[in-house]
């Protein structure tokens, strides 16, 4: 696997385990349950973006990931 693929399939996972964790946040009536699933969403939606940037760097830095 490429680091541009695992970054890809990363990115992926990461935006899968967000909204997981706002589906749990919606099954829950403990209002402090509530907000720490979304809060440890929030987490992980703020790192998607840094990833994305690494991909792009890859993505410009290695030729044979240019389309």
């Amino acid at each position: 696997m490429t680091t541009k693929n695992r970054l890809e399939e990363v990115i992926a996972n990461a935006q899968m385990l967000a909204g997981q964790l706002k589906t749990c946040a919606l099954d829950t009536d403990v209002p402090s349950v509530r907000e720490m699933y979304n809060s440890m969403s929030q987490q992980v939606e703020e790192i998607i973006p840094k990833l994305r940037g690494r991909l792009g760097h890859v993505v410009s830095e290695e030729p044979q990931f240019r389309n």
